[in-house]
């Protein structure tokens, strides 16, 4: 009875592991997707961004993907300029598109060229509402409907994972 129990349990993880599609991606070919889309600009309520220029680099420490970028913001009229900025933030999975976006974005750092600190301050907190909507609206990746594995693995997303300078996506086929 202890070995059938065993046997089921073998079989079991060796079809859970049978039917799942994992991708891995290096830093290199992430930074490629993200050179594709952008720059991008956005306006959201009183506050306009643009990022352009990508630097990406996968977080192992905390499961997170990092991008730099060249940033021009303008709010209120009266505040704006150019700079860098830095924003950290995750990957979700849309099953219905069969895509990875950006989500959960933290604008970590801004350093906008001749504007003072305060100002910094507050165009960083008008910033930071319009950083998710930038960076989620378009798909860092896209599951190929021509590939039958990737056709089947839209189903289910099992985990995101940033490992060893990769990220590693796994979908359950069933």
């Amino acid at each position: 009875m202890k070995y059938l129990f065993g046997l089921i349990i073998s079989l079991t993880l060796s079809w859970s592991q049978a039917n799942a599609y994992t991708k891995e991606f290096t830093e290199a070919e992430l930074q490629e997707m993200v050179n594709t889309i952008m720059p991008m600009t956005r306006t959201k309520f009183f506050v306009t961004m643009t990022l352009s220029e990508p630097r990406l680099n996968l977080l192992d420490a905390t499961n997170e993907i990092g991008i730099g970028a060249n940033i021009k913001a303008s709010a209120l009229g009266a505040y704006g300029g150019t700079g860098s900025t830095y924003i950290t933030g995750s990957l979700a999975y849309n099953q219905e598109q069969g895509a990875l976006y950006f989500t959960n974005a933290k604008l970590v750092e801004l350093n906008l060229h001749k504007v003072s600190q305060s100002q910094q301050n507050e165009i960083k907190k008008l910033l930071q509402s319009v950083v998710g909507t930038i960076l989620e609206s378009r798909p860092i990746y896209v599951l190929n409907d021509a590939d039958l594995k990737q056709k089947l693995a839209k189903a289910t997303l099992e985990s995101v994972v940033v490992e060893n300078g990769k990220l590693i996506v796994t979908l359950g086929m069933f």
